[in-house]
Order: structure tokens, then C-alpha cells, then sequence
């Protein structure tokens, strides 16, 4: 086995796009690719198509709960019908999966995403760069911009605070996937009179330090599977306040970390609720850092794992 890892990046217009089919195609027989596992929802149709027709063993991971419904889940089915085997990023995706399509128990498998941060550098506190008072209180909204995040959600939520008189910022982390949505974002945030209170960052590779640096970090999500920024926000005693989307007893923590992370409606003030519990109670102050040196006892070695399902389904 060589340790090398080719990247190939392929860009498409549409699920199956004859001119990125062209490209994958054209991958898979030059490096002689026996497994396809596709990760990404965009490739779906395209790469279990081309895995059939060249007799390749085709995997999808979900990572997103997202049911289907009317005829979408009707034709999904044959997709997931073509594939070999689907990996789930938590029990809860797994359960949706069987109970939609009608999979069998073993052709579905949950893999916890494997996180160990004891090797990565300390994070910094990146207020200074930004000009930001040690006062204020940050926010961070961690994750591509679309819809189904609900960065528009998180504004609300700032605005709300903002209004009780708190000195808040937002930062709005992760790059941008959905160019009508973030249009009617920046045009609500200029409504609002926010744009001096909001930071778009754009894909950053340091997302720690933006974690580290902030008060409350939010998930708003409709769906979501085990968010990694949540985990690694608990990890080092930052709060999270999040929507029903993800489920605390799916995250792989004991109850040290889970302690700080708040599962409530998606509701604006209930939001604006656990935030102002959050700051007048200062667990932002109470950071568990220490030598950053944690790892999830939980999480096995997703790479075996995943070896191991391609090889027994």
C-alpha cells in the first residue's frame, strides 16, 4: 500500500454533468480505482452511475440527515439501490436511511468522524486582528452558506441581541455554496443596519482559532449530522447553543463537555434566551483548556473501519 494521495479537483454544473462525468471517468481508469466513495450530494447520481458501468464498488456517505420526500425520495431509491453500501456520520441519519428506503440493516453503517486535536497547534485569539474588544461578545457561525445552516437564523438571533443593548459581533465562518441565499443574507444584513457587526470570513483553514476566540458558537442548521465545529467547540469549553438538528446523546462526549452545549427550538428567542444565560452566567470565562490535549475516546479508527465495510458488504 503507498502512502501517496492524488488530488484531482472537478468542478460540475449539474448532477450529471457530461463534462465532469468525462473527467471522473476518466480518473477512475487512469489510477485504476476499484472503490468510488462518494461524500458529496452533488456527485451522487454521477459517480454511482460510472461505478455501475465500470463494475466498481460504489459507496455513499451521508453526512447530512435530509429526508426526502413525494417523488425525490421515490427516485432516491434507486440510487441507493445501485450502491453497495452507505456510511452514515450518525445513528440518527441511519435510522432516516433504513426507514426511508427500506435498506437493509448491513448495507448501512454508522462511522463516527475521527477527531483527535492533540497534535495541532494552540489556537490564538484572533480579536486583535480584527479590532474586536475583549468586551464584546462574539458569536461564530461555523459551516458552508446555505440555506440549510441558517446563517440568515444566526442574524436574527445577533439583531435580537443587539437591540437588548449587548455589544455583539457575528462571525459568519465557511465559504460560500449558494450565491441566491447569500445575496438575500447581505441584503437582510444591510437592512438591519448590521454590516458593522458582521464578519464573513470566507474558508479558513484555522477555524480553531475562530473557536477559541468567540463567546458562543451557534449550529442553526435544519439538518445536520455530527458537526465537527461542535465537538471541537466543547472540547475547549465553549459553549454551544444549537437547534434540535444535532442530538447531544449522539455526541461522542462524557457529560464534562456535554454540559456546555444547549439544544433548543429554532426559535429566535429561545436562542436570545440560553445567549443571555450563557453571558450573565460567564461560562465563556470558564474555558476547559488546558494544555490542549484531547482526543475522543469514542471515536475509533475511522479509516479500518471504513476498509473493513467496503470489504464485508
Amino acid at each position: 500500500m503507498t502512502n501517496e494521495i492524488k488530488l484531482n479537483n472537478i468542478y460540475h454544473l449539474f448532477d450529471l454533468d457530461p463534462i465532469a462525468g468525462f473527467c471522473i471517468l476518466y480518473v477512475l481508469l487512469k489510477n485504476k480505482i476499484d472503490i468510488i466513495d462518494i461524500h458529496s450530494p452533488k456527485f451522487y447520481w454521477l459517480c454511482v452511475f460510472l461505478g455501475r458501468l465500470l463494475s466498481k464498488r460504489v459507496f455513499i456517505t451521508r453526512n447530512v440527515e435530509y429526508r426526502k420526500k413525494g417523488i425525490k425520495k421515490f427516485i432516491n431509491r434507486y440510487l441507493y439501490k445501485m450502491c453497495n453500501g452507505v456510511i452514515c456520520i450518525s445513528q440518527k441519519i441511519k435510522n432516516g436511511l433504513i426507514e426511508d428506503f427500506k435498506l437493509p440493516e448491513k448495507k448501512v453503517k454508522v462511522i463516527y468522524g475521527n477527531l483527535k486535536i492533540s497534535d495541532q497547534v494552540m489556537p490564538k485569539d484572533i480579536r486583535i486582528s480584527y479590532g474586536i474588544s475583549k468586551n464584546t461578545i462574539l458569536l461564530s457561525i461555523i459551516g458552508r452558506i446555505e440555506r440549510n445552516k441558517g446563517q440568515d437564523f444566526a442574524v436574527k438571533v445577533l439583531y435580537e441581541l443587539f437591540k437588548k443593548g449587548y455589544d455583539c459581533k457575528l462571525f459568519i465562518v465557511g465559504a460560500n455554496e449558494d450565491k441566491k441565499f447569500y445575496s438575500e443574507l447581505t441584503k437582510m444584513i444591510e437592512d438591519m443596519n448590521l454590516s458593522n457587526k458582521i464578519i464573513f470570513t470566507g474558508f479558513v483553514e484555522n477555524v480553531m482559532d475562530y473557536i477559541y476566540s468567540s463567546d458562543v458558537i451557534l449550529c442553526c442548521s435544519l439538518f445536520e449530522g455530527i458537526p465537527r465545529s461542535v465537538i471541537e467547540s466543547l472540547l475547549i469549553g465553549i459553549p454551544v447553543v444549537s437547534t434540535p438538528a444535532v442530538r447531544m446523546e449522539e455526541i461522542p462526549l462524557d457529560s464534562k463537555y456535554l454540559s456546555l452545549l444547549f439544544i433548543v427550538d429554532r426559535d429566535v428567542q429561545k436562542f436570545v434566551e440560553k445567549i443571555q444565560y450563557v453571558i450573565e452566567t460567564r461560562l465563556t470565562k470558564d474555558k476547559i483548556l488546558n494544555n490542549y490535549n484531547f482526543g475522543i475516546s469514542k471515536l475509533s479508527d475511522g479509516v479500518n473501519e471504513y476498509l473493513d465495510f467496503y470489504t464485508s458488504v
